[in-house]
Order: C-alpha cells, then sequence, then structure tokens
C-alpha cells in the first residue's frame, strides 16, 4: 500500500504539503492546484482516500497534529525519519494523516485555540519544541501531549518518548576510555533551559567521565548552541590555543551534525583522526559512514521512536493512559574508523528499553 512518503516523492513536495492536502486542513491550506495533483496521485498510487481503512477497521479515527520548529520542517538528518516513522504506524492503524506545524505560527494570540477548533486535534506530538504557556493551554484543552526530543531535566509532566540519551552519552564516552582515551571533549548545546549543563548527553558525557576519576577540563568543553558554523569555529579555537599536551586526544560529539564540522577543524589545526584527535557522534545519520575517516556513531532509532510516539499518543487521546510517562528506546554503537576502533559497521548494543513509571 502506498505511503504519504510515495506521494511527496513522486511530486517533489513535502510530507507535510501532502498531509494538509489529503487531510484538507483549513488552517493552512494547499492551493487547489497542489490539492488536485496530490489527490490524483494518491489515487493512482493506490493511497487509501477518506479513511477508508479507519471505517474498514471499524476503529476511532483521532486527528493528530505535529508541532515542531520550522527550521525542523523541510528535511532534516533527524527529525525527517521520526515523521517518517510516526506518518506510517499512523497509516498501518487506519488513522487520518497528521497535521503539521511550525511552533512559531502558534506564538500569536488566540492561533493555538484557533488550529484546535478547526482542525478538530485531538492529541499533539511535540518535537524539540517546549512552550510552557502554549503547552498549558493544550492542558486546559484537554489535548495530550507527547514530546520527542524533549528528554532533559528542564522539561517536566510531559510523556516523552525518545532514545535513552544519557546511556548513550556514557557508552559513547566509555568507547573512547577503552580504546586509552582519557583526556576527552565534549561538543554540544544547551538544553531547553539554555544551559548546557542539563542537556542529558553531556549530563551523560560527564558522569561517564568521573566514573572514570576523569574531571572534564571546562577548555574542552564546546557549547555550541546547536550552530554547525560555531561546532567548527570553537572547535578551531579551542584547539589552537591550547598547546598539545592540553588538546583533548577524544571529542564526544552531541550529533553527527557537530560532529562533522568539528573534525574539518580538526584537519584544518593540522592534527588527524583517529591518531591525534579521536571521534564518536550521535544520531548515525546517513553522512556518518562518508565522512573521512568515516564517523563511529551512537545509533537511534529514529523511525521506530516516530512510531511508538504515535501509538503512545493516540492511546492518550483515546484515554488509554493517564499520568505523565517516558518511553526510552535503546541505542547502539556503530563502530567505525574515526575513534581508532576498527571494523566499519561493528556494534555495541545498548541496554534494553526502559520505561521509568510516573516521570
Amino acid at each position: 500500500m502506498a505511503k504519504l512518503k510515495d506521494i511527496a516523492e513522486r511530486l517533489g513536495v513535502s510530507i507535510s504539503t501532502v498531509s494538509r492536502a489529503i487531510s484538507g486542513d483549513r488552517t493552512r491550506p494547499v492551493s487547489e492546484e497542489t490539492k488536485r495533483k496530490v489527490l490524483e496521485a494518491a489515487r493512482e498510487l493506490g493511497y487509501p482516500l477518506q479513511g477508508g481503512l479507519a471505517h474498514a477497521a471499524g476503529t476511532d479515527r483521532v486527528q493528530l497534529t505535529c508541532i515542531l520548529p520550522g527550521s525542523l520542517m523541510g528535511h532534516h538528518p533527524y527529525f525527517t525519519a521520526v515523521l517518517e516513522g510516526f506518518h506510517r504506524k499512523l497509516e498501518e492503524l487506519g488513522q487520518p494523516p497528521a497535521l503539521m506545524r511550525a511552533s512559531e505560527e502558534l506564538r500569536e494570540p488566540g492561533r493555538l485555540q484557533s488550529m484546535l477548533e478547526e482542525s478538530g486535534t485531538r492529541g499533539v506530538l511535540a518535537l524539540s519544541w517546549y512552550d510552557s504557556r502554549l503547552y498549558a493551554q493544550l492542558a486546559e484543552a484537554a489535548v495530550p501531549v507527547i514530546g520527542v526530543s524533549l528528554n532533559d531535566e528542564s522539561v517536566v509532566g510531559i510523556p516523552i518518548v525518545d532514545c535513552d540519551r544519557l546511556a548513550a552519552a556514557r557508552m559513547a564516552v566509555r568507547h573512547l576510555q577503552e580504546r586509552g582515551h582519557e583526556r576527552i571533549g565534549f561538543v554540544g548545546g544547551p538544553a531547553f533551559d539554555r544551559t548546557l549543563e542539563r542537556d542529558e548527553r553531556y549530563i551523560g558525557y560527564k558522569f561517564a567521565m568521573l566514573e572514570a576519576d576523569r574531571h572534564p577540563d571546562p577548555r574542552w568543553i564546546v557549547n555550541s548552541e546547536w550552530i554547525i558554523e560555531k561546532s567548527y569555529s570553537e572547535t578551531l579555537e579551542m584547539l589552537r590555543r591550547l598547546e598539545p599536551f592540553e588538546r583533548p586526544d577524544a571529542i564526544f560529539c552531541a550529533s553527527d551534525s557537530l560532529a562533522i564540522p568539528a573534525m574539518r577543524a580538526v584537519i584544518d589545526s593540522g592534527l588527524r583522526i583517529p591518531e591525534d584527535v579521536a571521534f564518536v557522534g550521535m544520531d548515525n545519520i546517513e553522512f556518518a559512514q562518508y565522512t573521512s575517516p568515516p564517523l563511529t556513531s551512537v545509533h537511534v532509532p529514529r523511525e521506530e521512536i516516530g512510531a511508538a510516539a504515535c501509538t503512545f499518543l493516540l492511546d492518550y487521546a483515546l484515554g488509554g493512559h493517564q499520568g505523565a510517562r517516558k518511553l526510552l528506546l535503546p541505542c547502539e554503537l556503530i563502530v567505525r574508523e574515526s575513534s581508532g576502533a576498527a571494523p566499519a559497521g561493528a556494534v555495541l548494543a545498548e541496554e534494553q528499553p526502559r520505561e521509568p513509571a510516573g516521570k
């Protein structure tokens, strides 16, 4: 059976556009010409229109909405895969396509309430988006929220589906320590309260260092603010500022998107990877295997996170769950040449998924 992704690829448009056309989204309508092309492609590809699956299965149709920053709505190496998993699970369950909203659109007074009333939204997937004022409005309207990439200490009371970032960071740092590295640096960004120290990847990094009786040197820490250019420039400045015996001999990066420019900074400093500075990234995006040398990275099950979040949110919307819970999926380390280890594609699995109750 055809998927939203198949229609989007045929027409050269985003999944968001296809979703809005098929769902008849009135708050952000597509043009009549675009809607015509989407519906025509859907019929040709055999995509079930007008809720055929849901009606056939006798299931309750639930309109869900995904809210995320506008900068993440195009093709993104991480969140596109999460959304694909989310949409695929909706289709499998015979539910209508989710609406897509940029969080910036909802800041205007009354905009969120209008969206809820016009769309009939019964559940919200919040991807890397946190606004306490709007979350309070959703709670008042009895619209459940499930968060993805909200798993840090500054966000409380929201059900979360994610990977275990703290455990993943510890696994990455231990991998470097097992290969003899002691001066391990960190490149990352702040949590939702705008402090680096509360991000779970940083906490996991620091925990692993202290477990090995190593105290991270503040000079090895790069707060890129999740800006690719700053990952490069700040890492370059750090390497040039420190004497050879003061530099980190390995760096754990909170995402592959930050690791790649940091690796470039090492090369531009006249140093070698992994001989002078080893690297481990996180997310295992497609580009990680094509860096030079290929990047060791923590694989995050992005599509599985999206699918689990969909099931979780539908359960909340239909009254199956009460109270905040957290589901953390396991990660695995994909070992490549950048960490100085070897056979490419070797895998180290993290522990089984944890589902703490009441968090």
